[in-house]
């Protein structure tokens, strides 16, 4: 009888165990890996997306398939700096002060425990290679056991110095921890445009669209407004180079779990792609972005400069070469260059020891918009630029829901998700959410609406089948996404709407650094809480609506004439626009 009782309490126990996770082969570790994909600019324009029907990723569809992919995720800045600041810190812009490209953000919050450095004081070895950080490769040192490739020159296979565009001026690169590289760049003749570069099978003529980068923008050191065929192979990208390195460490008999993360910076401008990802879509017709004739007529002209000034090169520059197929080639082609490099990772990782046990989280910084909106770039509160790829593949040991998954959820979820899924508490600084339950579909979702922040207190909120947009000035857009996908229908001054338009801006975070927040011209002025004066030219030759540069020092009498009309106007509200 008791032989009996044991034999039946040992099924009972093997029949209601929970599944034990798989276990690293050598190494008797029953810790999650992470593999950590960040491709950087792309938009929706991947199969599994259906935003765009010339798309061509095959490999970043086979992994949506094999998890959960988020239908309706945002980033939570559109510009890679505060994106990718979001992402490693798991805080908001408005916490972190991280609001454009410049510095990183260790210069903000030196204190914060970036992801990489909280899963190595918890056990992990951490690799990195590319671009995860807001850098070609530059990196905070602590985060990292070891490092691997960087991005190059812009992603491209052309050096600094055969990019550079200023005569007489010596293009220097550092390495990712600051010394000194010294770089082969072939034979050039002439000075950009027109600028031939001769080395191995590289043989081309900046720029190779035939735009001259410098009538947008004068002030940009390095050609990035550029699209066309390289002759070089995989293995000479950029990308090409992170994708080799990835496969040699998941060959690697690791002794610790490991977090590696890979960076692509394809389909980021310049669109340089090996030919023959060009020669994919020689048979094809190539579709162009529905856009509305008067489309910003309705919107402010906040909203205007947002679509219009040239982020690297303007739509009308585009439209006024008559390239615009061809620079959609250009973005199509840089994906699916960036696909094949995905695809190489996933093949190693299915053949590694690591393939049961690894959690796999591919996400984009933010879109890239490509005449939508009258505008070519990021940096907009549109959803080209804030709807963002976004896949979650937990180890293959849990058999758990796969598909699409129509939750919002941001990039700040990225963290405490990882730190979910390792098994490790979740840090009480991160303003994200764990994702974890919402894959293992025992939840439906984990928050009721996203919120995007542009620069300096403007922002997009997606709620239900809404659109609010509000900008620094106090000038709003309203859209319906079920009737208008294409934002072309501003709403934000009917009547019908108001109340709707006054609970929405309830929502919307508050930076309490800033005081009031004015709109000149084409001059964005904040006072902080101290009283403090910074001006921004949202036209700057060089960084624009980056907000990148403060420059009242270069312009007293605009200063000048934003307080002497705040004074005379008695104007005390947070949100102000003087403009004339």
């Amino acid at each position: 009888m008791f032989k009996l009782l044991s034999i039946i309490l040992s099924a009972v126990l093997i029949f209601s165990a929970k599944p034990v996770m798989a276990k690293n082969i050598n190494t008797g570790l029953n810790k999650t890996n992470v593999l950590f994909i960040a491709i950087d600019d792309l938009n929706d324009w991947v199969g599994f997306l259906g935003g765009h029907p010339n798309a061509k990723t095959p490999n970043l569809d086979r992994l949506a398939k094999r998890g959960t992919y988020f239908t309706n995720a945002y980033t939570v800045s559109p510009i890679c700096g505060p994106s990718r600041a979001s992402v490693l810190t798991g805080m908001r812009p408005e916490t972190t002060g991280v609001y454009h490209n410049k510095g990183m953000y260790k210069d903000y919050v030196p204190d914060a425990v970036a992801l990489p450095k909280f899963l190595m004081n918890n056990g992990y070895y951490v690799m990195g290679a590319g671009k995860i950080n807001h850098a070609m490769g530059m990196v905070v040192p602590e985060n990292y056991n070891e490092y691997g490739p960087d991005a190059g020159a812009i992603g491209g296979p052309f050096t600094w110095e055969e990019l550079n565009m200023t005569p007489g001026r010596k293009a220097v690169r550092k390495d990712i921890l600051g010394k000194v590289q010294k770089e082969n760049s072939g034979i050039v003749k002439n000075v950009y445009p027109g600028k031939e570069i001769k080395r191995g099978t590289l043989d081309a003529t900046l720029p190779l669209n035939g735009i001259d980068n410098t009538l947008d923008r004068p002030l940009n050191g390095y050609n990035t407004f550029d699209w066309g065929p390289v002759n070089v192979t995989d293995d000479e990208m950029p990308d090409g180079k992170v994708a080799n390195w990835a496969t040699e460490k998941l060959a690697e008999d690791h002794k610790k779990p490991f977090f590696l993360g890979l960076g692509f910076y394809r389909p980021h401008q310049p669109f340089y792609a090996p030919k023959k990802y060009f020669d994919a879509f020689a048979n094809e017709t190539i579709s162009l972005p529905k856009v509305q004739r008067n489309d910003l007529s309705d919107l402010s002209s906040t909203a205007r400069q947002y679509a219009h000034y040239p982020w690297s090169g303007s739509f009308s520059r585009v439209q006024k070469h008559n390239v615009w197929q061809q620079g959609i080639l250009g973005y199509l082609a840089s994906i699916n260059f960036t696909d094949a490099q995905v695809g190489k990772v996933l093949d190693a990782l299915d053949k590694s020891q690591y393939r049961d046990n690894t959690l796999i989280v591919l996400w984009s910084d933010h879109g890239w918009e490509l005449g939508e909106k009258e505008h070519w770039g990021k940096h907009s509160p549109w959803e080209g630029s804030t709807r963002v790829p976004f896949i979650i593949v937990p180890p293959t040991s849990e058999n758990l829901p796969q598909g699409a998954q129509n939750s919002f959820v941001s990039l700040l979820d990225i963290y405490p998700t990882i730190a979910d899924y390792a098994n490790l508490p979740i840090p009480n600084t991160l303003e994200g959410k764990s994702l974890k339950n919402l894959v293992a579909g025992t939840q439906d979702k984990v928050r009721n609406y996203n919120v995007t922040t542009l620069g300096r207190a403007s922002y997009a909120l997606r709620i239900d089948d809404w659109k609010f947009i509000r900008y620094y000035d106090g000038s709003e857009e309203l859209y319906d996404l079920s009737i208008d996908a294409n934002e072309w229908e501003n709403l934000a001054s009917t009547a019908r709407y108001s109340q709707r338009i006054i609970s929405y801006r309830k929502l919307l975070p508050v930076d309490d650094r800033f005081k009031q927040l004015i709109h000149y011209n084409e001059y964005k002025a904040i006072i902080t809480t101290q009283d403090e004066f910074h001006l921004y030219n949202m036209m700057h030759d060089k960084n624009g609506i980056g907000e990148q540069e403060e420059v009242s020092s270069e312009y007293p009498e605009i200063v000048a004439t934003i307080k002497r009309m705040l004074k005379e106007q008695k104007i005390t509200k947070r949100h102000v626009n003087l403009s004339m």
